[in-house]
């Protein structure tokens, strides 16, 4: 005989979330008994079951929570039991957390708690000040945001006083080289060096027979004779490059200007190295026309960036394939066509597996004067399901899906970034934001109308977010997104090379298009 029929409205949970609550009802449990009868292998017990819950359903509302709570168990049995194991496990706990539900209520925390551990356990400050810096580019209006700048504030000041108190006592980093790049109004410098430095810039007026001068002086740091030589550079901005042993403990770097409008001192790490954008006004060497600049094109030059490279492969599909290779395949194919097709000079920003700094990229568009700036991505999720075609512009990110997108890229791309005010500046002063928006449209609606009826590629449209590839271009840039190598289908068209060569044409087919709209509007 049937029991009785439930109440109308009676509501009954499903499996993950009873699962969760079980395994909540565990844990509440096993924190309130005695060390002596709670042992490590109940705590063990405990994580598992929350982690089970998360691989269970993925998906499912309760598996931030119970992937976080697998992560906050390690960390309470490290605690406990002393095990570094079980610190290390918290970490990649959290890290998942904050990597595959960005947005999430529960990723700032799961990155706060990471910075913690790498500053009072790891005794790491520096990746931790790192972490804190992420909550605050991505995770804005969290929670935490407020105590992760205060500690990144307290991790500076504490560095800075170390740094004072041990000047004598550690080595000094040594000044590796100097490079640099330039264009018509535009002249990066980069000083690489041993290891962080603290450093200040400052210009200098003309005096006598002295030019005008921006000088960096780059402190508790060394410069071997070899490197002191001047680097002559004359490009209408700077004359040259200069560098000496200003003070036992001070090496300074002076830049002797022709024309100077302003610059901009900032620092990138993996390997530390100090940047100085100089700008200013200049009359370009003389030169043949090239043939767009002769048929009177609007755009001239467009620099091609096939995402990572070299040691850093970006995302990898469980069978092996690699986005270093697809993009770079589809890279080489939009540059011929585009060459073939226009009167445009294209610009590769690597043609092999290389590893680039994050500096070049926008350094070689900026020296080469690019009119346009296109990176190639190949695109990834936890959810094997997610596919289609995206493109994205320089802008602060608003949604779930722009957040997981920005912190996969720039976490391969360039994981320490140490002067986050200049890259807020940069997002909020960029005056080319809309013509890149005008850019990634042109893009996206190219490549999904091409791509939709022969490969039933769904199109996720034109989206912002905070890519630090694009940071610092001073031209139109987009980053495109052109399939998920996590989704077995577009994994099978990633590996298929009639796929590639028809989404770089209509890659090229949406320059074109921007390019022509361009040039009508001009006219």
């Amino acid at each position: 005989m049937a029991g009785p029929a439930p109440a109308a409205g009676t509501h009954f949970p499903d499996l993950t979330t009873k699962r969760y609550k079980q395994a909540s009802a565990y844990y509440h449990n096993l924190s309130t008994q005695p060390e002596s009868t709670a042992t490590r292998d109940k705590w063990l017990t405990g994580a598992r079951s929350f982690l089970a819950t998360y691989e269970h359903s993925p998906n499912h509302q309760q598996a931030a929570p119970a992937l976080y709570m697998t992560a906050r168990m390690y960390q309470q049995m490290a605690d406990r039991f002393g095990q570094e194991s079980d610190l290390t496990q918290a970490v990649h706990y959290y890290q998942e957390l904050a990597s595959h539900f960005p947005g999430h209520s529960l990723t700032d925390d799961s990155l706060f708690e990471t910075g913690r551990i790498y500053l009072n356990k790891f005794n790491d400050p520096d990746q931790a000040a790192t972490i804190f810096a992420k909550i605050i580019i991505l995770c804005p209006n969290g929670d935490m945001a407020g105590a992760a700048s205060r500690s990144l504030k307290k991790i500076r000041r504490q560095k800075t006083v170390k740094n004072t108190i041990s000047v004598q006592k550690r080595s000094r980093a040594r000044i590796k080289r100097i490079r640099h790049w330039s264009t018509g109004d535009y002249t990066r410098v980069v000083i690489e060096t041993s290891g962080p430095v603290q450093y200040k810039g400052n210009t200098l007026r003309a005096s006598g027979v002295q030019p005008e001068r921006f000088y960096v002086d780059l402190f508790d740091s060394s410069i071997d004779k070899k490197h002191q030589d001047p680097i002559p550079i004359r490009d209408g901005l700077l004359k040259q490059v200069r560098s000496a042993q200003f003070s036992p403990d001070t090496v300074r770097v002076v830049l002797d200007t022709e024309s100077l409008s302003g610059y901009k001192l900032f620092s990138l790490t993996e390997p530390f190295r100090v940047i100085i954008d100089v700008t200013g006004e200049k009359s370009p060497p003389g030169k043949l026309p090239t043939l767009a600049e002769q048929l009177g094109l609007e755009v001239k030059t467009v620099v091609i960036d096939p995402g990572h490279g070299g040691r850093d492969p970006g995302a990898v599909n469980f069978s092996g394939l690699k986005e270093k290779d697809v993009v770079l395949k589809v890279a080489k194919k939009v540059a011929a066509l585009l060459a073939d097709k226009s009167g445009f000079e294209v610009i590769l920003t690597r043609s092999t597996d290389v590893y680039l700094p994050l500096e070049e990229r926008t350094a070689i568009a900026n020296s080469k004067g690019a009119d346009l700036f296109v990176s190639i991505h190949a695109n990834s999720a936890p959810n094997k399901k997610a596919r289609g075609i995206e493109t994205y512009f320089l802008s602060l990110a608003t949604s779930k899906e722009e957040m997981r997108a920005a912190a996969r890229e720039n976490a391969a791309s360039a994981r320490q970034l140490s002067d986050l005010q200049a890259i807020l500046q940069d997002l909020m002063q960029n005056s080319k934001i809309e013509e890149s928006s005008h850019l990634a449209t042109a893009v996206q609606t190219q490549m999904v109308n091409g791509l939709e009826r022969k490969y039933h590629v769904p199109g996720l449209g034109v989206k912002k977010a905070p890519f630090v590839v694009l940071i610092g271009a001073r031209m139109p840039a987009i980053l495109a997104e052109i399939g998920f190598i996590s989704n077995p289908v577009e994994e099978k068209n990633l590996r298929d090379d009639r796929y590639l060569s028809d989404i770089a044409e209509q890659l090229v087919e949406g320059i074109l298009n921007y390019s022509t709209k361009g040039m009508s509007a001009a006219l």
